[in-house]
């Protein structure tokens, strides 16, 4: 069933569109050129260490993360409210429901960094394909946080239906204050502490720093995995506590 309403969903994403699927990979490439024109040539955006080339990259390997990350929470928030009429008609869990659209979000967000990575690494050898497998733990972990964050925000928004709208201006806060258009080093110290409590500042890392720095000391986020695995705990009890009311206020 979850691999029936994965299916589904992805082909209901493209239908009817003239390019198809290639929107999975235009679309975020388009939002990176646009950002890659502000902060590169307007602002004139750097990291140390990094030319404009270099920023590129780094922006690259954070945006494309995120773009998974968001569209999966996002999406999945509307997941159970969008699926009303399948609930009422068919036994289909509502967990099942909300992780297809997690998992089709990744399923996407995945071939697109995959093949971003590939031009980056073409394009003047600004990242090292070798160290690729060891991005895969913080994949895992953000796959855990988004699954979590998209089960309990489904759930508030069965019985709050402004959740959705609540959460679109969250996520974009969540994004401005996660060192993904700028490194965590120029930060005042003041944001430390806002650093090591936001679980997404670890997981990009983790999977910016062995591509881009060759740096393996990141590659294992304990403590944003950590918290991954307690928000997923959380969304379980939450599925379980409120499954027997939520087809009744859909």
């Amino acid at each position: 069933m979850l691999r029936l309403l994965v299916q589904q969903d992805l082909r209901q994403r493209f239908t009817g569109n003239v390019l198809g699927a290639a929107w999975a990979v235009l679309a975020p490439l388009l939002q990176l050129l646009v950002f890659a024109l502000v902060f590169v040539h307007i602002f004139k955006a750097r990291v140390p260490g990094l030319d404009e080339r270099g920023y590129i990259a780094f922006l690259a390997l954070g945006m494309w993360p995120w773009f998974a990350f968001s569209e999966a929470v996002a999406r999945g928030t509307s997941g159970l409210t969008d699926n009303a009429g399948l609930l009422d008609k068919v036994a289909v869990s509502t967990w099942q429901v909300v992780a297809a659209r997690v998992i089709a979000a990744f399923i996407v967000h995945g071939l697109g960094f995959l093949l971003v990575t590939l031009v980056l690494a073409a394009w003047q050898g600004q990242v090292s394909l070798g160290w690729w497998p060891l991005t895969l733990p913080a994949w895992a972990g953000m796959f855990v946080l988004a699954l979590a964050l998209a089960q309990i925000a489904a759930i508030c928004n069965v019985f709050a239906r402004d959740t959705q709208q609540i959460l679109t201006y969250l996520l974009t806060a969540w994004m401005f204050l996660t060192p993904i258009l700028y490194d965590s080093s120029l930060l005042p110290a003041a944001f430390e502490p806002w650093m090591r409590a936001n679980p997404m500042a670890g997981l990009i890392a983790a999977i910016r720093d062995p591509l881009l720095w060759r740096n393996a000391d990141t590659v294992l986020p304990w403590m944003s995995l950590l918290v991954a695995a307690l928000a997923l705990l959380l969304a379980w009890g939450m599925h379980r506590r409120f499954r027997p009311h939520v087809r009744e206020f859909l």
